[in-house]
């Protein structure tokens, strides 16, 4: 019967009410949203060198995950190829180290710097995805937002349009779409 609870939770995992979250359970929650998002993407086939290319998930700037993201993953692949989690320091000479991501999740620290970073993987096919408010409507590509009691999310189809990346419908059905503010449209 435990067994049978425990299986039966990550499907609630977008349902979980606000007065049942706290910070913990936000980041497992948005754990399962990185993992479960590489699962209704897809990256062209250039975005691995090799067959044997690790799925990267960045998380650039302060880790507000700590092991929860390792665990969620561990063991776990997303279009046939190991994930592998890089924790990234913002440094506006090496671009390449966050294009290298299939997955960017931009921290809260990294507030004052987006506009920098989201033009920096531009076209790039990188997800980039934040819990950074209007992250969204601001150019990022999918935002997790802690609304009416649930962690839903938001997309912006022009920042995901302009990457490569193709988005299945099925995720888009569960989505809120959103526009990017009119100082965002390139």
């Amino acid at each position: 019967m435990v067994a049978l609870a425990i299986a039966c939770r990550p499907a609630r995992l977008a349902f979980v009410r606000a007065d049942e979250i706290d910070q913990t359970k936000a980041l497992k929650i948005e754990a399962a949203y990185l993992y479960n998002f590489g699962k209704f993407i897809e990256w062209p086939s250039a975005s691995f060198k090799t067959n044997e290319a690790p799925f990267v998930i960045g998380v650039l700037g302060e880790d507000p995950f700590g092991d929860i993201l390792d665990s969620t993953v561990s063991s776990k692949t997303l279009q046939g190829h190991a994930i592998k989690i890089r924790r990234l320091r913002w440094n506006h000479a090496d671009r390449s180290a966050l294009v290298k991501c299939h997955i960017l999740y931009i921290c809260r620290s990294e507030q004052a710097r987006l506009r920098e970073i989201l033009a920096a993987i531009h076209g790039d096919p990188v997800l980039a995805v934040s819990s950074l408010r209007d992250f969204a409507s601001l150019g990022g590509m999918i935002g997790l937002v802690l609304e009416d009691g649930h962690i839903v999310f938001e997309v912006n189809l022009s920042a995901l349009h302009k990457s490569t990346l193709k988005t299945s419908s099925k995720l888009l059905n569960l989505a809120r779409i959103v526009e990017p503010d009119h100082d965002e449209r390139r």
